[in-house]
């Protein structure tokens, strides 16, 4: 077979199967938000001592803090793209809103970021009573 060729054969298309389906488990294992919902650290992230982890979760957390009024206001706007408009009409967990996706987002990240500390045996944090009251108005705003 010539390069650039594709495989011929009884087997040819099985072949052809088989490495489109390992390339596509490839690229679900990045890092970042996955589609079921989980956050993956990049190695970077992973690496990070106890203290730098500490003061990055605090970080994103003063983030998510700060969503549900983002999301108030982004409400109240009229939507910028045809397409946000109908994700406000007909839902979707992000109901067309950008600070959705970004709550979604960055609260799986502090999570991961989280497991990783507790792997390393870093003094836990309680994020989910930190994060109760946000928690909370992002679902209220989700239901409007």
């Amino acid at each position: 077979m010539q390069a650039g060729a594709m495989p011929t054969g009884p087997f040819g298309g099985l072949l052809v199967a088989v490495c489109l389906a390992v390339l596509a488990g490839c690229a679900s294992s990045s890092f970042g938000l996955q589609k079921d919902g989980s956050y993956i650290l990049d190695s970077s992230e992973q690496n990070l001592d106890c203290d730098k982890l500490y003061k990055n979760i605090w970080g994103r957390v003063q983030i998510i803090k700060g969503l549900p009024d983002k999301a108030r206001a982004e409400q109240q706007k009229s939507p910028p793209t045809a397409l946000q408009a109908f994700g406000r009409i007909f839902g979707g967990a992000d109901k067309g809103l950008v600070a959705f996706e970004e709550y979604d987002r960055e609260r799986a990240h502090v999570y991961a970021l989280h497991r990783a500390m507790l792997s390393k045996k870093c003094v836990p944090l309680d994020l989910d009573a930190e994060l109760a009251l946000t928690d909370i108005a992002m679902a209220e705003l989700r239901k409007r």
